[in-house]
């Protein structure tokens, strides 16, 4: 029988942390829940200890092995490599060290509930992440009854890209859930499928009211990955697939024809990528305050964002090449190297690609190591899912291919985004073993 620490205090600190962590200025906010959380489990534990031993850790050596191996280049590459080896080993203690603490603590925590039905702490996870969409509707509906104009793009608070991240981690979480429940019967979520689904819409608005071109885009790739699963495992007959995966795709293309109509930035896509790629000559790239934004053919200045964004990708790689082994932990390493040489300094630090960023900070070594962690925790998750019918490994794996897309599209391998990953892969990984301990 489950305590009321288990029962309620635990799923309620879970809630609480995923509430808080994505607003700004509430460091000290989340720290102290997060020392509440690590209290209230270690007393569970101290009251009701839990045989470690029942629960088989090894499909998760690899990742372990990998996540060491590369926590040790890191640490060695920003020492004894990297030109700024004070600036880098500072952040790596405050961003890469933080994230593992806070896996950590998800992985403590999630192993002091012993029930799997209904699952409470990703209940808990889900419901926050619900809280924050709802505040944005409301918010944007708000708006629009007040002055008579939808505010598209507008949040209660802080940049849309918090707001899309959170809508899309959603929605990965609801895609696995959907598709186990199609597979195997099994779900997280402690509802019925229709309301998944209403979910799931919600999440797919929010992007789109968003203007959240990198959501739609990680979206778009779920939605493929969870066809080619479904095809490849579902028990239904061939006419059935066929139905489920015709009415996937039409919603995979009605939510591509609304982005692209929504968002008027896509028609200026393709003009922005051949001007940003002329870095040499149109130089707004480095401080678009002191160098004014290209014009395209028509004499209109350049969508902002693809522009800014594509030239960073470009002199991003370029850097790469000249600095292979990186320039030291941080997202700052884009600023460095230009400033390194183009020897300028314009307060540019990220170049909004977390890969591009991780690689140029952590070298070719470390972005090897990073893609082969992602692949260890994809793998992982699958096995779980397919030898145990886990749904959390399947949520596992398609959490761990969407940050890996959201890292390619938005620098979000740092800061709070990493941190917030970190716990929900520490989560999933637990939940995943003692869902396929059940099965043994």
């Amino acid at each position: 029988m489950m305590t009321l620490m288990e029962k309620m205090g635990l799923p309620g600190l879970f809630f609480l942390v995923c509430f808080v962590y994505p607003i700004p200025h509430t460091i000290a906010l989340r720290n102290l829940i997060l020392v509440i959380l690590v209290g209230a489990s270690l007393f569970c534990i101290a009251k009701r200890p839990r045989r470690l031993d029942a629960i088989d850790w090894s499909i998760f050596r690899p990742s372990a092995g990998l996540l060491i191996a590369l926590t040790l280049w890191l640490l060695l590459q920003s020492a004894l490599i990297s030109p700024r080896s004070a600036e880098a080993l500072e952040m790596f203690r405050g961003d890469w060290l933080v994230a593992l603490a806070v896996a950590l603590v998800a992985m403590v925590s999630t192993l002091t509930v012993r029930e799997v039905d209904p699952d409470r702490l990703i209940l808990a996870l889900v419901l926050a992440l619900l809280a924050h969409i709802i505040l944005l509707f409301g918010y944007q509906i708000a708006v629009w009854l007040s002055t008579g104009y939808f505010p598209w793009h507008k949040t209660p608070f802080a940049e849309k890209d918090y707001h899309s991240m959170l809508a899309t981690i959603l929605a990965v979480l609801s895609l696995g859930d959907l598709v186990a429940r199609a597979i195997n019967s099994r779900r997280c979520f402690p509802c019925a499928w229709y309301w998944v689904v209403a979910v799931l819409m919600l999440c797919c608005t929010a992007n789109l009211t968003l203007w959240a071109r990198s959501g739609n885009i990680i979206i778009a790739v779920e939605f493929v990955v969870c066809c080619v699963i479904f095809v490849a495992l579902a028990p239904a007959s061939g006419t059935k697939r066929t139905a489920l995966v015709i009415t996937l795709v039409a919603l995979l293309g009605i939510g591509g024809w609304l982005s692209v109509h929504s968002d008027s930035r896509w028609s200026g896509l393709q003009e922005a990528a051949e001007i940003a790629f002329d870095t040499e000559n149109h130089l707004a790239w480095r401080d678009s305050k002191t160098y004014p934004r290209p014009l395209t053919k028509a004499g209109d200045p350049v969508e902002e964002s693809a522009y800014l964004r594509l030239a960073w990708a470009k002199v991003g790689v370029e850097q790469i090449a000249l600095y292979p082994l990186g320039l030291g932990y941080g997202h700052k390493a884009l600023g460095w190297a230009v400033e390194r040489s183009y020897g300028v300094s314009t307060g540019l630090e990220s170049s909004h690609s977390g890969l591009i960023d991780f690689t140029l900070a952590n070298g070719i070594p470390g972005l090897v190591l990073w893609l082969a962690l992602t692949a260890a925790l994809t793998l992982a998750g699958w096995r779980g899912f397919r030898q145990y019918g886990s749904p959390a490994g399947l949520m596992l794996t398609l959490s761990v291919i969407a940050y890996l897309v959201r890292c390619l599209l938005d620098g979000h391998l740092s800061g709070f985004r990493l941190e917030m990953y970190a716990f929900f892969v520490g989560v999933l990984i637990v939940r995943q073993l003692q869902e396929s301990s059940r099965c043994d």
